[in-house]
């Protein structure tokens, strides 16, 4: 090895005894080594693409390599090349017939093929890698059923071992194959242990709803559902209510085929067991099996494209969004999804006009909340009003007090628009819904101190939030700000400077406690302060009354204040 390729694989963290065998061999192609340290380079930049591209270079050089074979399927479904991944297994099964990923990939390209019989073959054998057993279990229990061997695919189902999770999930699968075979007493033994270990809420939901209808119970499908809606911040949005929807407009569910039942089986344990356990890849690989079985899955798609743009690979993860359709129940996810990635590309314009649409299409509490919380962030108070009035209007008194969000943020609104009366009533009617919100305790609470009025209980208000959150540096910050303006200095300095130590970036609480340090005669330190909060991006009107205090000092800003 030429000593520079091996500092470099040094300077990345592999040890040479990491590399696959024939990497480590004297006699190696040299290209080999590179390709491989090149893959493990751009795995060490998360570039996915180009690590599967050295990957399968490398492993095509050296194709007895099973662990670099492994390597290489792996880089290869994670860009979502299944062409890539079934000619790289191929290659592997040639120099290991029993290796799991190469019989998961053929035994799913058989199986999608309509080549049953082959895929049963290649899913039949042993593994000791239990998160490709799994999966190839749960494809290959639905194998069996589109072959017609219940019995088999039965067993296969029960014999899934791992983790409890995919013990209690396996039941998901029986419950299923249970109502297609009409025997409603087994399908519901295995609801009752499904239920008992608590997964796959969803999932399990909708499947209880096709049992009932199965049986002719339309109204027993409808409560199923509307029973999960009314327990779950739905807003209106995703599988459930699309199907209560369906219902309603007296259609019926639709039909799942076999692909689209093994397609659903693979996704949840993405989210359920893989994320939920720190295994992103785990996660992602079951959600690309699932969308090669069935692309039209677009709670797959949704999951997926969830999962690449909290691994920074945005571009991906948009055109994948793009792909959900208008009728589809993941279509407002998906598009709100696509307003994120528009904002963080800080193109505002874009991401609201995918809103706006939106709300135009299929207009909701959730896509007036979006628009409305899209403005105000971006403090467009005025464009922000509106929305939380339509939103507030819509809600009745229960709606009201289990979400209050919404009359708090309009409370907000009128405040930074200034119409204090009419925030000063919705701050109110917040504490009236639910009196123990310490978003609206401090808030009130300290605009009242600013303001000069209702010291009192501004102050209990505030002493009550801070009771409730000791470690948030914004409400010990109104605290010490309320004795400020009462004068009481020194009690002042304490909370300032304990809230500064809880949120050291805040460009207000460290303004604040300039002002402070001023007021105790402490005029170098609360220069230091006022120069400190410049850093930490304060808002216009702080930036030009510290520019003012920093040139004239403390009482100059408070005389232009007024």
């Amino acid at each position: 090895m030429k000593l520079s390729s091996l500092l470099l694989a040094l300077s990345l963290g592999f040890a040479v005894s990491a590399l696959p065998l024939q990497a480590q061999s004297e006699e190696t192609n040299p290209a080999i080594l590179g390709e491989y340290l090149a893959g493990s380079y751009a795995n060490y930049l998360e570039d996915k693409a180009a690590r599967s591209e050295y990957y399968s270079r490398a492993f095509y050089r050296a194709d007895k390599d099973i662990r670099l074979g492994r390597l290489a399927m792996v880089s290869a479904i994670e860009t979502g090349d299944m062409e890539l991944a079934v000619s790289l297994a191929k290659k592997v099964i040639k120099a290991n017939k029993t290796e799991s990923m190469a019989r998961a990939i053929l035994g799913v390209e058989a199986f999608n093929a309509g080549r049953s019989s082959r895929a049963s073959k290649y899913f039949d054998a042993r593994s000791v890698d239990v998160t490709m057993a799994t999966l190839m279990q749960y494809v290959d229990g639905w194998n069996e059923v589109g072959r017609g061997k219940p019995d088999a695919a039965r067993k296969i189902f029960e014999n899934i071992g791992g983790a409890n999770f995919f013990k209690a999930y396996s039941q998901l699968q029986i419950a299923k194959l249970e109502t297609r075979l009409g025997n409603y007493e087994a399908a519901e033994a295995a609801f009752a242990k499904i239920n008992a270990a608590g997964i796959a809420d969803v999932e399990t939901t909708i499947s209880r709803a096709y049992f009932h209808m199965a049986q002719g119970d339309k109204d027993a499908a409808l409560k199923v559902l509307k029973t999960h809606d009314e327990e779950n911040d739905t807003f209106g949005i995703g599988a459930v209510p699309h199907y209560i929807r369906v219902l309603e407009a007296g259609r019926t569910l639709p039909k799942i085929s076999i692909k689209q039942e093994t397609a659903r089986a693979l996704t949840d344990p993405s989210l359920l067991f893989f994320l939920r356990n720190g295994s992103v890849d785990g996660a992602e690989i079951y959600l690309r099996f699932a969308r090669w079985i069935d692309p039209n899955y677009d709670k797959a798609t949704i999951w997926l494209s969830d999962l690449l743009e909290n691994s920074d690979r945005d571009d991906e993860a948009y055109t994948m969004y793009s792909q959900v359709k208008s009728d589809s129940p993941y279509y407002v996810s998906s598009r709100l999804s696509a307003a994120n990635y528009y904002f963080a590309k800080e193109d505002d314009d874009k991401a609201l006009k995918v809103l706006e649409d939106l709300n135009e299409v299929s207009p909701s509490f959730i896509t007036r909340e979006a628009l409305g919380r899209a403005r105000f962030i971006r403090e467009d108070y005025e464009g922000a009003l509106p929305f939380y009035t339509d939103i507030i209007n819509s809600m009745s008194d229960a709606e009201m007090k289990d979400n209050v969000d919404p009359l708090r943020l309009r409370g907000i609104i009128y405040e930074r628009i200034d119409q204090w009366p009419l925030a000063e009533k919705d701050f109110k009617r917040v504490l009236e819904l639910s009196p123990d919100d310490v978003d609206t305790l401090n808030y009130l609470g300290y605009t009242w101190v600013d303001r000069g009025e209702n010291l009192t209980e501004a102050f209990e208000m505030i002493r009550k939030a801070v009771a409730a959150e000791p470690e948030s540096g914004a409400i010990v910050d109104s605290l010490g700000w309320a004795h400020y303006k009462l004068g009481q200095y020194q009690d002042a300095r304490e909370k300032l400077e304990d809230a500064v130590a809880l949120s050291p970036s805040s460009a207000t609480i460290i303004d604040h406690l300039g002002d402070v340090y001023w007021k105790l005669g402490r005029k170098r330190e609360a220069g230091f302060q006022w120069k400190r909060a410049l850093e930490f991006d304060p808002t216009d009107e702080e930036t030009s009354a510290i520019a003012i205090k920093l040139k004239s000092g403390l009482e100059a800003a408070s005389s232009l204040s007024q």
